[in-house]
């Protein structure tokens, strides 16, 4: 009976032992997974710029049409002119999205007399860290302006651009902060004062529409992403895209050549682009080409 009490003992005591030992190297196992997750790359960040032709829109390019190429143009069907003009070396800017917001606090680029010009582009954001982190806040930094390089408008006139989920940012500001520009009662509202981006942890890769502002010269600009990990400390990123920083062109402020399609232009022949670089007099020119100055 003694030898069997001795055994049991001998056996509940190794229990003991292999539980313990077991639970301590689960916990040192887990501790080093933690230490290696957290030495990952907090996130990465892909960009895709928006280069789908919006109802209306303006393209740049870098040298004057031909005299041909002027002919081809004003006999291109708006919809074709993206088609025409891209092989050439053009380059889409987009007008900004309609912003109306609710709050007498929200942001909008109304009231201006010049609507400015618009980049956009998708920011696809990614986490292979095992833990859940959030980004809640984003800055604009190190913006660098100049004067465009782009020797010709052709210009669609603006009927007004939806607004879209996601930010808007206007570089003209002294401090830019990315303002939400969906639809509804935040719309115009600084994004991470009322928002944050969530990624790791098995999460879906987070994405979002930036729209960039400039008018007078174009900005290249990178964003300083601040970041709350799974243990509460912060910390930030920059991001740029791949290896440069993002890009927003502005029209030129004297181009050699504008071409101008809209509601009530157009020529005595029915083309419907107008070079107003030919007829600055003419009462639409006159008005654009007052408003490149």
């Amino acid at each position: 009976m003694a030898l069997f009490l001795f055994s049991l003992a001998g056996y509940a005591g190794g229990y003991v032992y292999d539980r313990w030992s077991t639970e301590s190297l689960t916990r040192e196992e887990r501790a080093a997974e933690t230490e290696i997750d957290q030495e990952k790359e907090p996130f990465t960040s892909s960009v895709t710029y928006d280069t789908s032709v919006p109802h209306n829109f303006k393209i740049v390019l870098d040298r004057p049409l031909t005299p041909e190429e002027g002919e081809t143009l004003q006999a291109t069907p708006v919809e074709e002119v993206w088609d025409f003009l891209r092989p050439l070396g053009g380059r889409l800017i987009r007008y900004p999205a309609s912003m109306n917001p609710a709050s007498p606090d929200g942001w909008t680029w109304h009231g201006t007399s010049i609507p400015p010009d618009a980049t956009v582009f998708t920011m696809d954001l990614l986490s292979t860290r095992t833990s859940q982190l959030s980004i809640v806040g984003m800055t604009p930094v190190n913006i660098s302006c100049a004067e465009s390089t782009a020797a010709t408008v052709v210009e669609f006139s603006p009927q007004g651009e939806a607004s879209y989920p996601g930010v808007v940012v206007d570089l003209r500001e002294e401090d830019p902060t990315p303002y939400i520009s969906d639809e509804g009662p935040d719309q115009g509202l600084p994004y991470f004062g009322h928002r944050r981006i969530d990624l790791g942890g098995g999460l879906e890769p987070g994405g979002l529409r930036v729209e960039a502002l400039v008018h007078g010269q174009s900005c290249e600009w990178e964003i300083r992403a601040r970041y709350r990990d799974a243990r509460d400390n912060t910390d930030e990123v920059v991001l740029r895209d791949g290896d440069r920083p993002f890009f927003a062109e502005a029209l030129p402020d004297r181009p050699q050549q504008y071409w101008v399609w809209g509601h009530g232009f157009g020529d005595s022949e029915g083309n419907p682009f107008l070079p107003c670089h030919e007829m600055p007099d003419e009462a639409g020119c006159a008005h654009l080409l007052g408003n490149t100055s």
